[in-house]
């Protein structure tokens, strides 16, 4: 019986998953700009609540120790 395509040959498993492939960045980037930002974000959060812990922290050193921050 004859194939339909016969003159297309098949993909190999290792052309079609390709790293370097053009199509494969063209799936992947978006995803990975997407979770870049997630990092970003997340990243973003932390150092917003960093600078809110250490302030709370050098305010109540401020009340509760004399009037000097422990930093300078």
């Amino acid at each position: 019986m004859a194939r339909l395509h016969e003159d297309v040959a098949p993909l190999s498993p290792g052309s079609f998953f390709d790293p370097t492939g053009q199509w494969t960045r063209w799936w992947l980037q978006p995803l990975l700009d997407a979770q870049r930002m997630q990092w970003d974000a997340l990243l973003t959060s932390q150092q917003s609540l960093a600078t809110l812990n250490k302030d709370a922290w050098e305010q109540w050193a401020v009340r509760y120790l004399g009037g000097v921050p422990l930093d300078g």
